[in-house]
Formats: C-alpha cells, structure tokens, sequence
C-alpha cells in the first residue's frame, strides 16, 4: 500500500496532502443553512470513535455555487489530528490500475481520521461499473469502522450522481452564493491585495459592506470592482502603497454597473473558475433596440451581412466574409451594442472580451487565452469575435510597451493570418484611442472597415430615449419630445440608458416610500436622475484632477 509521499509524488499536480486545514467556514460570509447541514452531518459525527459520515456530496446547479469553497471550509472545523487529501483532477481510468483517485483513498485509509476532498467528479462520464467501484470503497470503510471521509462536489448538469443514493450517505445542494456572501467577496479580494503588497492594510465592516451598492453584480465583476479600484489608487495616488475607502470601490461599482447595463447580454470568455466552460450564444440585441446611429446601421449591414448573404459570391472573388471590423469612437455610445446586433441578425454565436481581461502577469498566459479565444470561435462557427477595449489588446509597438505585449500583438497576428483560416468566423473591435493601435494590426487584410460612432446628436439621444423608456412606467409628461425640450446636447448613450434606469430607481424610492401613489418615472425623476449622473461626473473630473 503506498504512502502519503509515492501519492503526492506520482500524482503532484492533481493531489495535495498536508495536516493543515485547506480553509475555515469562518474565512467566508454566507451560507448559514449549509454551514449548519455539515455542522451536522460531517463535523459532528467525526469525533465519534465510530460511525462516523462516510461519504458526502456537495451540489450545485450552476458554476458560481460554491461547492468546493464549501468543501475546503469543512476542513477548518475539524480536529488538529487529522491529515487532509485533495484530489482536483483525474489520472487514468476511474478505480483503475494507477488512478489517483483510489490511491489516494488507500492512502487516507493509512493515516486515519482523515478526509479527502474529491472535487474533479464532473470530469467522468459514470457509469455503473465505476459507481460500483466507487461504492465498494466506501462500503469498506464503513465496514472496518474507519475514520475517514470523503466530501464530493459536483454539478448537477454534468454529472448525475444523486440516483446512486447508496454511494453518498449526505446530499446536500449548494445554491448560488447570497448577499452576505458576494458583499465578503470584496474584502476577500482586498486581502489578496494586500498580501501582494499594492494597498495598505483594509478591510470593510459589516456596515460599509452593507452600504456598498453591489445590486446584482456577479462574483467575477465583483472581484473586477476591486481589481480597477486598485489600479486607479495606484494610478492617482502619491503612496507606494496607496489606502482603498468605501467611496473608491463605489466609484468602481458604479463604472461596472454602467457597463453592464451596455452589455446586457452576452458573456465573457474568461470565467472565474474555468475557462472551458464558456458557450457562446446568440445575443437577444437587434438594431431596432439601439437609438438612432442609422448611417452606421447601414454601413455595418454592408459590410459585414450583406457580404455574409452573398457569401459565396465574395468566395468565388477571392474575399473574406470574416474581414474585421474597427468601431471606434468617444465611450458610452453603442459600439459593444452595434457589435451584438450584428451577431443577432446573422445568427452568430457571439463571443465578447475585453481587452484587459486578458492581460495576465504569467508568462504566456494571455496568449494562451488568446489561442483559446479563436479555437473556442472556429469550434462554435458560424461566430462573432468582438474585442472592447481594443487598444489595450493590440497597442503601438513602436511605444515603449512591456516585451509581453509585443508578444500579444504577435499572437493576435498569428491568429489573424494563421494557417487554420477563419472560416465563418467575423472578427470585430472597438476602440475609444484608434491612433494608438498597432500599425500591423490594422493593415488592409486584417482590419479592412473602419466605422466612426461617434456622440449622438440631439436628435438621436431622443431617439435613445424614446428606446428606453417604451417598457418603462411613465407618467404621460415623460415623452421624447419633453426630453428633447431638455436639449441635453452632451449625453452619450450610456448616459441616458443611466439616466432611465436611475429614474426607475427615484420612481421606485418615491412608491416605496409611501411619496407617489403609483409606481410611474416622472418628468422630476428624470430630472433628480440627470442632476445625480452630472454631479457624479463633476466628481469625477474632480477626483482626476485633484487626487
């Protein structure tokens, strides 16, 4: 029988061993209801010299539920004598000659009372030989009275394991995370950068949590708020290791939440877990759901569905349907939207990213991601490619960027012209900084159509308007030609998307409250919403400017 050290040797880069706990419940927020089932069921009964909970399975239903979190937790409660195993990926055949898996649970079975996290399930198609396998094992510590447990999580989409009910002695499904547990994200965040060493020592009570307006921000735009609250301190502030306040996180809350109001639909590549798994989809954006911009409607038609409707013409030419696309322009007026139509009249999967996302400090990490990004279009074809925030992608390698950059841009090259062709495959971009971009990169060939969106006129931001407020409840004054009235002639079209989502919020406050008798956006919730969005920019030019 092998030890923990052959285990750990053969299997070092799926196997941890170690008499340290991988995790507490008390290091995340949240929770209460399945902290308290495995109180119960696992920690418990572990410090019985018998009977103790075999075996365990943690499940979820969606890739955010935090199973393994859970998992590691457990970990945390129990006693200083027992020796953890963590097995998260597969080598050889389940229960097969040489799988880390069964050595690992002969391993834990030396080194009683031990637990062993099996968090790689949803990697095995299984079938009734390997639960019969799986099942045996457990059998057999039961039987012999053994301390050892075993926790499993999965998904329940990619594995169905709740039929074999004699396999696991503990079921317990795992929901997304809550409130508690996504507002303690940020102040898990926080600390790893302060370990990293980039901002001083911070750490928010439960008040300010409570007061941060996350609404229904995900996990990964969480940790992005904190990631782009970080790199503006140290972007604007005089100190090596610069102070994070509530109000700099809200700042960076109210930027995400901006955009994804944009970015209603669609999803980006890289999740927080795992990449692999992203799928692509059609996005529910149509043309008619953007205001005004009707000339570049027009142009984006002829050059990218029209050519797609003919494809076969432009073929026998010589031509590319797949040619890229450049949207440039000022922010907040419709570039990432425009790209999204796109993909919805056609009918393309589409596949949305920005460019910082793949800035990653690991040598060869973002081109690998990169690599991954167009192999992930040619297997999900007919797609749409779109990178926002292009500039930070491909920038002028005549500046003075970092030599991993100029490797991105090589990769992003490759990619472009590489000998696997980009067949059914449309590649878009925008930029607000286009003279910025790599000379390459846009030659005729790899970027041949260039279209401006620039700020709307007045005529188009009541256009915009008159878009979002046809499903809002509005009082009969609030109509586009009050709002045009206005002649607000410096709003983009994030702005006003903001302005009316802002509305519903003050028309919500007032129902609410008991101050209006019907739940309807007046003409002085749009006004009280104007004056929050330019008070909330001259804040903002003070800040760049003083700070």
């Amino acid at each position: 029988m092998e030890d923990n050290a052959s285990v750990e040797d053969d299997y070092e880069d799926s196997v941890t061993i170690q008499s340290d706990p991988f995790d507490s419940f008390a290091s995340f927020r949240g929770y209460t209801e399945e902290k308290r089932q495995l109180h119960e069921t696992v920690i418990e009964p572990a410090g019985y010299d018998r009977y103790v909970t075999t075996s365990v399975l943690l499940l979820g239903d969606h890739a955010d539920c935090q199973t393994t979190t859970l998992a590691k937790g457990t970990t945390g409660e129990l006693g200083t004598e027992y020796t953890f195993f963590h097995v998260d990926s597969f080598h050889g055949e389940l229960m097969g000659e040489g799988n880390n898996i069964e050595t690992t649970l002969e391993a834990a079975r030396t080194r009683e009372p031990s637990l062993i996290l099996l968090t790689c399930l949803d990697e095995h198609g299984f079938g009734e030989d390997e639960y019969e396998l799986l099942r045996r094992q457990i059998e057999s510590i039961q039987q012999n009275h053994e301390r050892v447990t075993m926790v499993c999580t999965a998904q329940d989409q990619d594995v169905d394991l709740t039929t074999h009910d004699s396999v696991f002695e503990v079921i317990i499904e795992v929901p997304k995370p809550g409130e508690p547990f996504r507002r303690g994200t940020l102040n898990t965040e926080l600390e790893r950068a302060e370990r990293a060493g980039v901002i001083e020592s911070t750490e928010l009570d439960g008040e300010a949590l409570s007061e941060l307006d996350i609404a229904d921000l995900t996990l990964q735009e969480l940790r992005t708020v904190i990631k782009r609250t970080v790199q503006r301190r140290r972007r604007t502030s005089d100190e090596a290791k610069p102070t994070i306040t509530p109000s700099h996180i809200q700042n960076s809350i109210s930027i995400v939440q901006t955009e994804k109001l944009e970015e209603a639909t669609g999803m980006s590549l890289f999740g927080e877990d795992d990449p692999d798994q992203f799928e692509p989809e059609i996005p529910s954006v149509t043309f008619d759901d953007i205001g005004g911009l009707t000339r570049e409607k027009q142009r984006l038609r002829e050059a990218v569905t029209k050519p797609v409707e003919y494809s076969d013409t432009f073929q026998q030419a010589g031509y590319s349907v797949g040619q890229g696309i450049l949207l440039h322009g000022p922010p907040g007026n419709g570039k990432t939207m425009l790209a999204k139509a796109v993909a919805n009249d056609l009918e393309y999967h589409f596949l949305s990213v920005k460019g910082p996302e793949l800035e990653q400090p690991l040598v060869g990490v973002s081109e690998d991601h990169l690599r991954e990004l167009f192999q992930t279009a040619r297997e999900h074809t007919p797609s749409v490619i779109f990178f926002d925030e292009f500039d930070s992608l491909a920038p002028s390698r005549q500046n003075d960027t970092p030599v991993w950059k100029d490797d991105l841009v090589n990769t992003l090259l490759s990619e472009l012209d590489g000998l696997e062709p980009l067949a059914d495959v449309i590649v878009m971009a925008a930029t607000n900084r286009v003279d910025e971009l790599d000379d390459a990169v846009v030659r005729s060939g790899r970027f041949d159509t260039f279209i401006e969106i620039p700020s709307p006129s007045l005529e188009e931001q009541v256009e915009i308007f008159a878009v979002h407020i046809d499903n809002l409840p509005t009082t009969e004054g609030v109509t586009p030609a009050w709002f045009s009235s206005l002649r607000l002639s410096d709003l983009s079209g994030a702005d006003i998307m903001a302005v009316c989502r802002k509305a519903l919020e003050f028309a919500v406050r007032d129902f609410d409250t008991g101050s209006a008798e019907q739940l309807v956006v007046t003409q002085a919730n749009v006004q009280a919403a104007l004056d929050r969005l330019r008070s909330e920019q001259q804040d903002t030019r003070w800040s760049r400017g003083y700070q």
